[in-house]
């Protein structure tokens, strides 16, 4: 029997055309994963998927198809907050960068297939705490717009370089609107799945989508970068695509990579999809702070084994290479890591409580 992860991918698996391929699951395992694709915000993928198969007229077709409809108004809603927080900064004399959310879902064929929870803006640093005061003194921009500062907040390469030349105006009805280019917008997407050790589904189907549907001229060099480590991140991610999701990577120089992607990289992808929902990851999974087990330590144990890395988020932040070693050298060093940097803040720490 198929693992409900594997099940997932074979239904998001050309999910992001505007046609995708004739799909064969039965109605038990459309079942199986629907809970995974709603709670994943994949489910409208999953509705574009099987819209037109016989599996239309089931109740989990009838969840996905509704998820499917909320994200759709989601949509126009976050695009007027888009254009209300471009108009109010730049009435200020301040130019954000609108980073992830709308700058991919835009690549989608349909707004509704690609839902986003916020907007992402990106600031000059000397600029963070006006626009931040801006968006904060509008109601209606509360919750919704996180002011971040400066490019290193999404890329770390050359993040202090000419704004300009890794930007471009689009246009968003009758606003243009600063996303980052083409070649650094894929190199964002992949960082982030790769931090947040790619849990979330949809994170590979942005990049399967920032591939395929980017221009003649895209600029390979450019997006690997000068970096060879963040280059090796990159490519592995997009590799990561094609193996799990059958991304079109046929007319790249991540084709070669493929045939080297360690086993252990999708595997892990999978087992993180088996439970795809943010409070099974990253810092939601702690049961409590770790300065509140000096005085407590009951459930320190189960702490630390929730709190233990998954193979890609401890590769990382050792800043190593995806190859076929053994992933525990990296997640024990990122463990010590951790640790050391607890133990310098330890006696601040003690002093306020």
């Amino acid at each position: 029997m198929s693992t409900r992860a594997s099940l997932v991918a074979r239904v998001l698996s050309s999910a992001w055309y505007r046609a995708p391929l004739p799909l064969d699951i039965s109605i038990h395992e459309l079942n199986r994963i629907t809970p995974l694709l709603l709670g994943s915000g994949a489910g409208s993928l999953g509705w574009h998927r099987i819209r037109y198969s016989h599996l239309k007229t089931e109740k989990s077709a009838g969840d996905l198809q509704q998820a499917y409809r909320k994200h759709t108004l989601e949509a126009a809603l976050h695009e007027s907050h888009i254009k209300q927080s471009f108009s109010l900064l730049r009435d200020a004399g301040i130019e954000p960068i609108l980073v992830k959310g709308w700058s991919i879902a835009r690549q989608y064929p349909e707004k509704g297939l690609r839902p986003y929870d916020d907007v992402d803006l990106i600031v000059r640093p000397e600029e963070q705490a006006s626009a931040q005061s801006l968006i904060s003194a509008v109601e209606s921009l509360q919750g919704y717009v996180d002011i971040h500062c400066g490019l290193s907040a999404v890329d770390p390469v050359d993040a202090n370089g000419d704004w300009n030349s890794k930007t471009q105006l689009v246009m968003l009805g009758d606003l243009e609107v600063r996303i980052l280019k083409p070649e650094e917008n894929l190199r964002t997407l992949c960082l982030h799945l790769l931090r947040h050790g790619a849990f979330r589904p949809l994170w590979l189907c942005d990049i399967a989508v920032a591939v395929e549907s980017r221009g003649q001229d895209f600029d390979w060099d450019r997006c690997l970068s000068s970096n060879k480590r963040v280059a090796d991140w990159v490519a592995s991610t997009i590799a990561l695509a094609h193996k799990v999701l059958g991304a079109r990577i046929e007319d790249t120089p991540i084709q070669q990579r493929t045939k080297s992607l360690p086993s252990w990289l999708p595997k892990s992808v999978l087992e993180q999809w088996e439970r795809p929902f943010s409070k099974s990851h990253g810092v939601a999974r702690h049961r409590a702070p770790m300065a509140s087990y000096l005085t407590n330590p009951s459930g320190l144990l189960s702490d630390l084994r929730a709190r233990w890395p998954n193979p890609i988020e401890a590769t990382i932040y050792m800043r190593g290479s995806f190859n076929a070693l053994p992933r525990w050298p990296f997640q024990v060093g990122e463990c010590v890591g951790r640790t050391m940097k607890f133990v310098t803040r330890l006696p601040k720490t003690v002093r306020e409580r």
